[in-house]
């Protein structure tokens, strides 16, 4: 299974569209935070992306309970195609998630803090699932540690998941997840920009320009 590497993480349309232009993200990812940041609904925020992008675009479904939680997952499923219906890591999104993939979801399991939580999606058969690194890390767990973890169990019992390193508050954090066997990456747009960009890159470009005008012209 081929598993994209880069999600930009946000529900910015200038952002995506930036991001997009360089060729290299595979599928957007947003909450609930920045959905509501956008003073649109789901529905709007889905369709406008979908006007330039048809990859897979990763939308939260809420509930209490798993009637409520799939409920809402299909509603979602059927705004778009290859949408990735984030469900919550709990006992009630793991019966949510066995119920839904049968039914053609593509599931995100997220909101991840341990291996065994991680062990519970992919034996669910969520395609997709998300540990958060950044937010573990400041409450003093160790988020990339959960990744080598999960990507070991997974490794040793073929389990397919596609692992999406999440929460992530610096390149650092980017380097390590995927060090750690992730498969993919879930960034917000100042970090994907980082990604790319170094200041030693520039400073040697400008050096490079500068001097360029002594050559002389063909």
């Amino acid at each position: 299974m081929k598993h994209p590497i880069v999600f930009l993480d946000t529900a910015d349309v200038d952002e995506i569209r930036k991001a997009l232009s360089t060729g290299i993200v595979d599928g957007i990812a947003t909450n609930p935070e920045k959905i509501a940041a956008s003073g649109k609904s789901y529905r709007e925020v889905v369709e406008e992306i979908r006007r330039f992008f048809d990859g897979p675009i990763a939308v939260q479904a809420i509930g209490k309970n798993k009637d409520e939680i799939v409920n809402h997952a299909l509603s979602l499923h059927r705004i778009s195609k290859n949408l990735a219906v984030k469900i919550t890591c709990n006992i009630e999104g793991i019966k949510a998630i066995r119920e839904l993939v049968p039914q053609g979801v593509k599931t995100n399991c997220t909101l991840m803090y341990s291996a065994t939580q991680g062990l519970a999606a992919g034996l669910a058969g969520s395609p997709f699932i998300s540990p958060f690194v950044g937010r573990a890390e400041s409450a003093g767990y160790n988020g990339i540690e959960v990744i080598r973890q999960i990507r070991c169990i997974f490794d040793s019992y073929e389990i397919s998941s596609c692992i999406i390193a999440a929460s992530i508050k610096n390149v650092r954090q980017v380097t390590e997840s995927i060090l750690a066997g992730a498969h993919a990456v879930a960034v917000r747009w100042p970090i994907f920009e980082n990604m790319i960009n170094h200041p030693l890159t520039e400073f040697g470009y400008a050096g490079f320009e500068k001097v360029f005008q002594d050559i002389p012209p063909e």
